[in-house]
């Protein structure tokens, strides 16, 4: 419900545009204070009037007519006249989201619209912060996987490979202050500097290398808090409601994909890119929804001027100059981020020229921003050697591309051409830029054809499916990955590139770019929803808000109302529809109603719809999140292999890389984390271990493995390999012969539960047998046989622990026997029995058999 002083503030307004009105309005103040509903044929206002008493919230449904919102404020109003044009209203005394002043030349008329905290009632504060931990507490679902016997178990493989440079790099660091570890950081370079850099410096700011796994816990969740924060300020400013900008963090915070990605543990690329974009995305947006709000109070070219000259939109422009900067070097795809830019760029400038705006002095501090941050990407790699050549120049390539383009606007406006044709012609500027730079460089092009092929044609992987793929009916994977808020956003969405090509809408322009460019890249790989989520979080807002409305539960939503056609002539001072225009806290361009504070309905029984339907839309999100996060985190028997042969390595004093655990690709960096540190690639296990569990003889492989693999670790398998194979020797035979299978000579079972065998790989102790007759073997084949107990994962003997015959053969050759055994104890040869110990079997030595 509106405070009472917007209540006053929207009455005199209302008195303001229709004068002959307000003895009617009194008249209806006073039956509205007999406490009992009316109807529209119990009063004197005509049809027109009535409306908009209902569209500025001074009247409010009830179940048999309406009442007056506050009856007291809205006397008031009357008493104090009707507001004057331009006249600030209480609301804005109180503390606006935009300043007022009356210049002629635009310079203070309308100032840019950032909320402070100052800004925010205690309702709506309350109601951002609960958003905020609800993006917080998605992310903890992973938690108890995460957490486990004192340990940081991250999710997924590759944030191992984060892990390892950020503890090496932190280990190196002679603290926070040692600058020339950001030009040394080595092979950490490469793709993904400034995540690493961030990593290992956030690091050793809080304690060094004992508070890696924390940070690696909890940076993931601090980054996508302050992201929650940015989606919020960017969906406040492009519509001026507070219920649709906390709407906006909830639809991101709970999207299932971008949950998984920046969970907690998650420590990858994405936390650093999605922070990195939302910060890009929110300046482009501030700096168009400036431009636009003060059009709405001077003429276009005092408005380019003022707005050209504000130091707040320099600001933002330093801001966007360190996004730009950051985002180069933020992980390696890093130059597919600069693609939306450089389409905002170019149709905002036709949208300048189409609304008769200097581009020059329209896009001053858009183009500052982007030349600075282009000289910071390239400085960093020239000066510091961070990542590829291509990544640094892409964005000087836009900068200078988006000069081009401003001159070529203005000279476009001066001779009065059409600005359709000027969008043609910026694309022939673009590909002439492209041919220039393939002449130029060829080793670029060569490496972005590389880079294609990884984006359009790479397989096996499960995030590089289509977002709308066939094995989920098309349809149906958005609800997947991004829950409800897809269908909201996808309609929304189209509105908004509707009224983008109608009407000059800078702000909106930027995240209709960012949108659509997203939805056509995770149509190619689903990976890319992540980012999708965050650019279609304000049109989902706007959805549900809608939707909220639409059944009389909430005020309408103002966003993306009627405005000005792109064929209407500029107004100066006026809305679109036909009264005079506020630069208070509650307008927003097109003379619609902003909405700055939260209020609930009144009446418990709305508050209750109100609820129910806002946990029905997220109720998919709540219920898709905790299995998608699920499919990435390692599970209890998973940890506890990893332990376990890292006990055993310890044990028996191997290091790397005897003490390297062969497994799936999948899981191989884990394992290896946890056993002997080296998490940088899983490029081994990815080549051989596929091949060796197809293998019709594991024990042949010991020597391919020529000491470099340690450890195996199998996991079961749904397409599981020919019955005589390595797989089924070891997943179902357990290495010891069980289950109609051959025992193995170099495979020790170390542990094995339900769905993971774990083996130590060994030489073997080697039982030799001089003389078979004297041990009572007659038929040329010898046999070593003990009994085996293995416990499982927790060291129990279980069901899935217990006691195994194990039992080895050898043919007598010139007279002698050599069994090979994985396993010690005490063996039973013939008639003689002989002890193999631990050492034997670890370190290869020969127990010979002696004659009976």
């Amino acid at each position: 419900m509106p405070a009472p002083e917007e209540t006053t503030a929207a009455a005199r307004e209302f008195l303001a545009d229709h004068p002959e009105a307000e003895d009617a309005l009194a008249t209806l103040v006073e039956r509205d204070a007999q406490g009992e509903p009316w109807t529209f044929a119990d009063i004197s206002l005509d049809s027109g009037q009535f409306g908009e008493l209902v569209a500025r919230d001074l009247a409010t449904s009830v179940d048999d007519g309406y009442r007056l919102a506050n009856p007291d404020a809205i006397r008031a109003a009357i008493e104090a006249g009707p507001a004057a044009a331009g006249e600030d209203s209480a609301v804005a005394a109180e503390g606006s989201d935009v300043d007022t002043g009356g210049t002629a030349d635009g310079g203070d008329a309308v100032s840019s619209r950032f909320p402070t905290t100052a800004d925010v009632d205690a309702l709506t504060l309350l109601g951002l912060v609960g958003t905020l931990f609800a993006v917080a507490g998605a992310r903890l679902v992973a938690a108890p996987a995460v957490f486990q016997q004192g340990f940081v178990v991250s999710p997924a493989n590759d944030t191992y490979f984060f892990r390892y440079w950020q503890e090496r790099l932190a280990a190196r660091a002679d603290g926070i202050f040692d600058l020339g570890l950001f030009a040394e950081m080595g092979g950490a370079a490469g793709t993904r500097p400034l995540a690493h850099a961030t990593n290992w410096w956030v690091t050793v700011l809080l304690g060094g290398v004992d508070a890696a796994p924390s940070v690696a816990a909890w940076l993931p969740v601090v980054a996508s808090v302050c992201l929650g924060y940015l989606v919020y300020r960017t969906a406040r400013l492009l519509t001026g409601d507070v219920r649709v900008a906390l709407a906006a963090v909830l639809f991101y915070g709970l999207a299932p994909v971008n949950v998984v990605y920046t969970s907690v543990g998650f420590l990858d690329h994405q936390a650093h890119q999605y922070l990195w974009l939302g910060l890009l995305v929110a300046t482009l947006t501030a700096l168009g929804v400036d431009i636009a709000r003060r059009i709405e109070d001077t003429d276009p070219q005092a408005a380019a001027r003022a707005h050209a000259r504000d130091a707040r939109m320099w600001l933002v422009a330093i801001a966007l100059a360190v996004s730009v900067a950051a985002s180069a070097h933020a992980y390696g795809g890093s130059p597919l981020t600069f693609v939306p830019v450089a389409a905002v760029v170019g149709l905002r400038v036709a949208l300048d020229v189409r609304r008769d705006l200097s581009p020059t002095y329209a896009n001053a501090p858009l183009l500052a921003g982007l030349g600075l941050g282009a000289v910071g990407a390239l400085g960093a790699h020239l000066a510091l050697g961070w990542h590829e050549s291509i990544a640094a120049v892409t964005p000087v390539l836009v900068a200078g591309g988006a000069l081009v383009v401003v001159g070529l606007g203005e000279l476009w406006r001066r001779v009065s051409l059409p600005p359709l044709a000027l969008v043609a012609a910026e694309a022939v500027v673009a590909v002439g830029g492209l041919v220039a730079y393939a002449r130029l460089r060829p080793g670029d092009i060569d490496r972005i054809r590389t880079r294609a092929a990884d984006l359009f044609f790479r397989e096996g992987i499960t995030e590089t499916v289509s977002l709308f793929s066939p094995d989920f009916a098309v349809v149906f994977g958005p609800l997947l990955q991004l829950g409800l808020g897809f269908y909201f956003a996808i309609a929304v969405l189209a509105v908004a590139t509707w009224a983008t090509a109608r009407r000059y809408e800078p702000g909106w322009l930027v995240l209709v770019c960012f949108a659509w460019y997203y939805t056509l890249l995770a149509t190619i790989q689903v990976r890319f929803a992540g980012q999708l989520a965050i650019m279609i979080a304000p049109f989902a807002g706007i959805g549900l808000v809608y939707l909220l409305s639409a059944i009389d539960i909430a005020r309408p939503v103002a966003a993306l109302g009627r405005g000005d056609d792109a064929d209407s002539p500029p107004t100066r001072g006026r809305s679109s529809r036909g009264r005079p225009s506020r630069t208070g806290a509650d307008s927003e361009p097109g003379g619609e109603t902003a909405i700055t504070s939260l209020a609930l309905p009144e009446g418990t029984r709305l508050r209750g719809y109100l609820a129910a339907t806002v946990a029905l839309v997220l109720l998919f999100n709540l219920l898709l999140v905790p299995s998608l996060v699920g499919q990435t985190t390692h599970d209890r028997a998973q940890f506890d292999a990893a332990l376990t042969a890292d006990s055993h390595a310890e044990d028996v004093d191997r290091e790397y890389p005897q003490n390297f655990v062969l497994s799936q690709w999948g899981d191989n960096r884990m394992y290896n984390y946890f056993v002997n540190g080296e998490a940088r690639s899983y490029s081994y296990a990815r080549s051989n271990y596929d091949q060796f569990l197809t293998a019709t003889h594991p024990d042949e492989w010991y020597n391919r493995f020529q000491d470099r693999v340690g450890y195996v670790v199998v996991t079961e398998r749904e397409n599981a390999p020919p019955t005589e194979s390595t797989y089924t020797t070891l997943y179902d035979g357990l290495g010891v012969g069980v289950n109609d299978t051959a025992a193995t000579g170099h495979y020790q079972l170390l542990t094995a539960t339900e769905e993971i065998r774990t083996f130590a790989v060994v030489p073997g102790a080697t039982i030799s047998v001089p003389e078979p007759s004297s041990v009572g073997v007659e038929n040329g084949t010898v046999t070593a046989t003990t009994t085996v107990t293995v416990p499982n994962s927790s060291g129990e003997v279980t069901a899935t622990g217990t006691t195994f015959e194990y039992e080895r053969h050898a043919a007598v050759s010139n007279g002698t026997a050599t069994i090979r055994v994985a396993h010690p104890g005490e063996y039973q040869v013939g008639t003689q029995s002989v002890t193999v110990t631990n050492d034997a079997v670890h370190n290869g030595n020969q127990t010979v058999v002696q004659s009976g």
